[in-house]
């Protein structure tokens, strides 16, 4: 699916507008809100909910393929294996990100939010802290991997996410970054291979790394299952929650949304100082999460060949102003240290500086005034002397 597609309705329907109505659970932006043509809103976020479900639909099979690399590296611990595995990570991580924009959107209204957060809290709680998992420098018992008070079972693991402390992660994404890179970024294949003899092979900690890893793979696979299953139009959830708003509301949600994206998973990843102890190193991935997350804004409000969210709410310079602020962000991006933290801190304080210009062009509230050789010179006319 493409947003470019409906550009041509979104362009042609320009001069048919209708007052857009913000929806009952979103943030409106301070800015007027902007009049909108209604087939043109109905098309546009009919086009984004099956955008999403095609990002969705990416994600899960991302998630398989990562499954059966880790089913791969369980059964036969090689190097290969296991950078198979971190590839497969790489790439459902990416996928994920990607996602993460329609997910908020799905997930919008107020009854929903809760699962919302407690879905995303499942797949993506960050940071994470690698001892409540599995052996650390220093502590050579620590974590669920030598803890055997805890029977290794997904319920068991759901339980003890985020138990205490919202670092404590056992499930997700980072979770299973922890144990497929290790705590310190220096895992081996041999560290998944299988123990044998004692009284209890289930119980030493080799074998226990490796229950847990395969369970945290699968409650990721399980979670996205569940999330695709609920997408559809016609699986009457999530969809309907959507669909049931006037389009223009529909609209308006999705600016809130993207707004508030920003400003809790954007920001908050461009730390205002340079730091030298990431607490979790994302695997070298977290610039990449974002450019993913940058990149399917991008697409929302200024597709390839025209048409997007731009063209209903923003005017003409605003437009240009923020696809100038999305480019340069992306260029300051790319040549950027990985993990994003680690960066020099004239860059992360550019960084963010150019996410707040977005915030305030997506929102409205940044007027963009006309460019000088635009302006129109005004002819005055001199009536004749008497």
């Amino acid at each position: 699916m493409t947003l470019a597609l409906i550009g041509g309705l979104l362009l042609a329907g320009g001069c048919e507008r209708e007052a857009a109505a913000p929806g009952p659970e979103s943030d409106t932006p301070a800015a007027e809100v902007q009049a909108i043509n209604k087939a043109a809103a109905e098309a546009y976020s009919a086009e984004y909910w099956q955008a999403g479900q095609a990002q969705v639909i990416d994600l899960q099979a991302a998630g398989q393929a990562l499954e059966r690399a880790v089913g791969q590296l369980l059964e036969a611990p090689t190097d290969d294996h296991l950078e198979t595995a971190k590839l497969a990570w790489l790439d459902a991580h990416r996928e994920f990100s990607a996602a993460l924009p329609f997910i908020k959107v799905a997930f919008a209204p107020a009854d929903l939010q809760q699962q919302g957060n407690e879905l995303l809290l499942a797949l993506n709680s960050w940071p994470v802290q690698a001892g409540y998992l599995d052996t650390v420098p220093g502590y050579s018992t620590s974590g669920i991997v030598n803890d055997t008070a805890i029977e290794l079972t997904l319920a068991n693991l759901r339980k003890q996410h985020r138990l205490t402390a919202h670092e404590e992660a056992s499930t997700g994404f980072h979770a299973l970054e922890v144990m497929l890179w290790g705590p310190t970024s220096e895992r081996s294949a041999a560290q998944f291979a299988s123990a044998s003899g004692g009284e209890q092979p289930k119980a030493q900690a080799a074998n226990r790394r490796r229950e847990l890893t395969r369970l945290i793979t699968q409650g990721i696979s399980e979670d996205l299952a569940a999330l695709t299953a609920r997408w559809p139009l016609a699986a009457n959830d999530l969809s309907q929650r959507y669909l049931a708003r006037e389009p223009a509301a529909r609209l308006q949600a999705i600016r809130a949304t993207h707004i508030a994206l920003l400003r809790s998973e954007v920001l908050p990843r461009m730390p205002e100082s340079s730091e030298s102890d990431v607490e979790s190193p994302l695997a070298a991935d977290s610039k990449q999460a974002l450019l993913s997350i940058l990149r399917n804004l991008q697409a929302s409000w200024l597709p390839e060949g025209g048409g997007g969210l731009a063209d209903l709410l923003l005017d003409r310079h605003q437009t240009s102003a923020l696809a100038q602020t999305f480019a340069q962000l992306e260029e300051r991006l790319l040549k950027m240290e990985d993990p994003i933290e680690l960066a020099a801190p004239a860059e992360l304080q550019r960084s963010r500086h150019q996410v707040e210009a977005l915030l305030g062009l997506i929102s409205g509230d940044t007027q963009v005034p006309a460019k000088e050789e635009e302006m129109t010179p005004v002819s005055l006319s001199i009536p004749d002397s008497e």
